[in-house]
């Protein structure tokens, strides 16, 4: 019989042939990271530094009683939004490194090509929770949240940085087919 090819979300499967002994082979292309003055070791590491303390810092500023935080609909909207980012940049960056050198395309389109997007939604994110934060201690003050807004506003400008420099990391290196 014909073999029936896939298409869309999980046409990758493509890739997959059955050999005599029953087991299922990779048969796609790979892509290899190329070392540009630093290691794919310590790339993921310097990578895993910044989507963690973005990851980190999301987290801890939703810990925080700060001004807008309880229901301000402009502060808690961008903040979820990047907390989701901050997770997805994680997730995508567990996966990069789960993947291993060389990775299959498949995991190379999933992975390095997304990075940069999800890096920039959370970054997107931080700063809109920045503005709306602004926003609402200029019309209705600290509330009497003085410290605790100005940790929270120091928290969602750290994701901002975190989250545009793993952008720029992801985009700065090469691989190669």
């Amino acid at each position: 019989m014909g073999e029936k090819k896939r298409r869309g979300r999980r046409d990758y499967l493509n890739d997959f042939r059955q050999n005599a002994a029953g087991e299922y082979l990779y048969t796609g292309e790979h892509y290899a990271f190329v070392e540009q003055g630093k290691s794919r070791r310590r790339f993921l590491t310097e990578l895993w530094l910044l989507c963690g303390g973005a990851l980190v810092a999301a987290v801890a500023a939703g810990c925080i009683p700060a001004a807008g935080m309880d229901s301000c609909f402009y502060v808690l909207i961008p903040y979820a939004a990047g907390l989701m980012g901050a997770v997805s940049l994680c997730w995508g960056l567990g996966r990069l490194t789960a993947g291993g050198d060389p990775l299959r395309a498949y995991v190379y389109q999933e992975t390095v090509e997304k990075l940069p997007g999800r890096a920039a939604l959370t970054a997107a994110a931080a700063g809109v929770t920045l503005t709306g934060t602004a926003i609402h201690l200029i019309l209705l003050g600290f509330e009497g949240k003085f410290w605790s807004s100005v940790l929270f506003l120091v928290l969602e400008a750290t994701v901002l940085a975190f989250s545009l420099l793993a952008k720029r990391w992801v985009q700065g290196q090469t691989w190669t087919k």
